[in-house]
């Protein structure tokens, strides 16, 4: 959708007088369900399986992505939930390289830190197309996940109700991870 741009949404004299007003239009749905479920997905890997298993919200389903630059110059996670967005960068600003310094890192602490507290309070919002989808890394059957309840047994998030894991159908995920590891 092509959108025109629009710098002033109110013009008025100095004894409120209104000379224009732009009303607010809906843009209407910019990315399909689908797209943004998919992405959802893809950046939920990040930390139920990737760099930033660190990031782990409890009670919060989160998604994000890990960043670190050529010689460790710069390091960045980016990670969000259904109600806030967050970005932490750490490096020099003189752009010399940092003692080691990785997205996964010291960026994945302060952000964990920062939601936490940032999400005391606040009600639980699931991140769109993620109701119940199992995790790419959940089609692993050998990849148990630490503090991941084994099979049949109830697991108990903060602040929910119990949930029993459900068989999962590894498709086309479980098919590409078999013949990736020659478990077949």
């Amino acid at each position: 959708m092509r959108r025109s741009p629009m710098a002033a949404t109110r013009l008025s004299r100095t004894w409120s007088k209104i000379l224009f007003a732009r009303t607010p239009q809906n843009p209407g749905r910019i990315v399909e369900p689908r797209y943004v479920a998919m992405m959802n997905a893809m950046m939920r890997e990040t930390l139920v399986s990737g760099t930033a298993q660190k990031a782990q919200l409890p009670g919060w389903p989160a998604a994000g992505k890990t960043g670190t630059s050529q010689d460790f110059r710069d390091a960045w996670f980016i990670g969000y939930t259904g109600h806030l967005v967050t970005g932490v960068w750490v490096g020099n600003d003189d752009s010399s390289p940092t003692k080691k310094a990785t997205g996964g890192g010291l960026p994945v602490d302060i952000w964990s830190r920062f939601m936490r507290v940032a999400h005391q309070g606040v009600a639980v919002a699931a991140l769109p197309g993620l109701t119940g989808a199992p995790s790419f890394a959940s089609a692993m059957p050998n990849a148990a996940l630490p503090g991941a309840p084994a099979d049949g047994q109830v697991s108990t998030p903060v602040g929910g109700q119990a949930v029993r894991p459900q068989p999962i159908d590894r498709g086309l995920d479980g098919w590409f991870l078999d013949r990736l590891f020659g478990r077949r």
